[in-house]
């Protein structure tokens, strides 16, 4: 029996087992199921109960299988018990289908099952955590697909371990996989091996060709499909959605989502459909809906309450961090990272590992615990430059230059630093090694801050150059965004926006910001230059007593108008009082 049937395969046991009786629609039945357990699980469960009900009838009526038969039978509707269980979370029930299926091994013996018998306690062992355990039943799985002389079983158990073995990284599972080796089975294993093979490859591009891993999750996809790997389908779907993400396409990243999540729907497997749920709360952040996007990403974590701690409840937490944070509520985020941040320790998830240490760093930095952040980055750094994250290098950058800004100057220089001043020269650094990215493109708040902080310093020619790349980038985001936020959200299957549930489409007359709001809005500069101008300088006066440019003070002006909704000098003047920003006696 092969590992996996495309589709026209299928379709003519389907037909065969319209014409079939007796102990060959017995094991016709069987086939069936093992090959729906994927495409639909609900269906491949009743027929793995009508398979035990036959048996049963054949047996009270004198007609009973032989044992070889029998073992045979019942090993393979085991295995697939045992597989659906896990994809619906019921590890206990998994662990008794597996080891019937292991007994029956014994009165059976055949290469083939022993192989798919791994690869099931492959997946059952990822399911419950036990990394060890799951790596040895990769191992073994080669061993039993080597012995099986099946192409299409030994292609897929070398692709599983691959990426297995790419996503943990460790120095022995790096050499494990040039030991396995990428493509050699390709050619003889079929769509199936070869959908596996792709994803091996493109795993460990995530991060340092976004681009390319995107376009191989993709093609990996399509032939997986074929093949009705449901689960897999889902997974490098949402894979290559993330590579888009971190490049910035948020159309093709919103495009895999979709697709995702319309799949993850329909299998009804919980870890499936709460990573799929925690994608859309992403998109929601992404789209500046912070309040629905926590609200998303608390549901996600809801339904994966069922499975034991791992990646995908991580994956839920870090998203919620980063809601938090731009929701403002950093002391929370940080909290909710540190779970992640242990989850995928414990999984030894390298990659995401040092992501979530990167943003740890950025969001510590925030509540001024700088050395805190500072130990955050040097355990990512180590990580990046180990494994060659290339994408990564970015946000290290820009998470040093945030550890810079929110310190002060009370941290040294970096080596060879020629920029003003070192958040200057991170941010610069991040924009550089973004720019050697295929298809990156630079995040509009990072062209913000370069924009702002070289007008602090009093160098326009730069301030004015950033500004402009910064408006490009809002344009183009803005865009992205305006393509009918309400009907992307529909598309990826989230429903809970009903017409009368809908907020209100923003506003565009001027928001009126609360003192507090106000303040934190302010740059320091912006608040100096606000009490001189509520002294009447004139822009001379305050360049010359803030010691800049008259053109640096415009620059000022520019941003402090924006924030307080104001057309003039004296209308920001009298904001600025209304909301108590004016020190006593100006």
């Amino acid at each position: 029996m092969k590992y996996e049937l495309c589709d026209d395969e299928l379709a003519r046991l389907e037909l065969a087992l319209e014409e079939a009786t007796g102990v060959e629609r017995l094991q016709l039945v069987a086939a069936l199921a093992w090959h729906l357990r994927q495409r639909d699980s609900l269906r491949a469960l009743k027929l793995i109960a009508e398979c035990e009900r036959r048996q049963a009838i054949f047996e009270a009526a004198g007609r009973p299988l032989s044992a070889q038969e029998a073992a045979g039978l019942a090993l393979r509707l085991a295995l697939a018990a045992a597989e659906i269980a896990v994809h619906f979370c019921r590890l206990d029930e998994a662990e008794d289908q597996l080891a019937r299926a292991r007994a029956q091994l014994q009165l059976a013996p055949d290469p083939a099952a022993a192989c798919d018998a791994c690869l099931v306690e492959a997946a059952l062992a990822k399911a419950t955590g036990e990394r060890s355990r799951e790596l040895q039943a990769l191992r073994e799985a080669e061993i039993q697909s080597a012995a099986s002389g099946d192409p299409q079983r030994v292609g897929i158990a070398r692709g599983v371990a691959c990426s297995e073995f790419s996503l943990s990284q460790t120095h022995q599972d790096l050499a494990r996989q040039q030991d396995l080796g990428l493509g050699s089975a390709i050619a003889s294993g079929g769509p199936a091996s070869e959908a596996w093979h792709l994803a091996a490859q493109a795993f460990p591009l995530c991060l340092r060709e976004p681009a390319t891993a995107a376009g191989l999750f993709l093609r990996a996809a399509e032939l997986a499909r074929s093949m009705g790997m449901r689960r897999f389908v889902c997974i490098i779907t949402m894979n290559a959605g993330n590579a888009w993400l971190e490049l910035g396409d948020l159309n093709n990243a919103g495009s895999c989502f979709e697709q995702a999540a319309e799949l993850a729907a329909r299998t009804g497997w919980p870890v499936l459909m709460g990573t799929s749920q925690t994608q859309i709360g992403r998109v929601l952040r992404h789209l500046g809906r912070f309040e629905e996007s926590q609200a998303v990403l608390n549901e996600a974590l809801a339904l994966l309450r069922v499975a034991p701690p791992g990646t995908a409840k991580a994956f839920a937490c870090s998203e919620l961090a980063l809601t938090l944070l731009a929701l403002g509520q950093a002391p929370a985020a940080v909290e909710v990272m540190k779970e992640g941040i242990a989850l995928y320790r414990a999984a030894q998830s390298n990659v995401n590992l040092a992501l979530n240490l990167v943003r740890q760093a950025r969001a510590l930095a925030q509540l001024g615990g700088t050395e805190a952040a500072l130990a955050a980055i040097a355990e990512a750094q180590e990580l990046i430059e180990r494994f060659g994250y290339s994408a990564l290098a970015v946000d290290l950058a820009e998470a040093l230059a945030e550890v810079h800004r929110h310190s002060g100057a009370r941290l040294p220089p970096p080596p060879g630093m020629t920029a003003p001043s070192a958040p200057i020269h991170y941010a610069q650094t991040a924009l550089s090694r973004g720019l050697n990215i295929a298809g990156w493109k630079p995040p509009p708040a990072l062209l913000d801050y370069l924009a702002d902080a070289w007008a602090e310093a009093d160098e326009m020619a730069q301030a004015y150059s950033y500004s402009r790349m910064a408006r490009l980038a809002h344009e183009q985001g803005d865009a992205m965004k305006l393509k009918n936020p309400r009907t992307m959200l529909h598309l990826l299957g989230y429903r809970s926006l009903s017409p009368q549930a809908t907020p209100p489409e923003p506003s565009l007359a001027p928001r009126l910001l609360s003192p507090a709001a106000s303040s934190e809005a302010l740059t320091p500069k912006e608040s100096q230059i606000l009490q001189l101008l509520a002294r009447n300088y004139s822009n001379k006066e305050i360049a010359q007593s803030l010691g800049v440019s008259t053109e640096t003070v415009k620059w000022h002006l520019k941003g402090l108008y924006g924030k307080l909704a104001a057309g003039s000098r004296r209308h920001a003047v009298t904001r600025a009082r209304t909301l108590g920003m004016l020190h006593s006696g100006v």
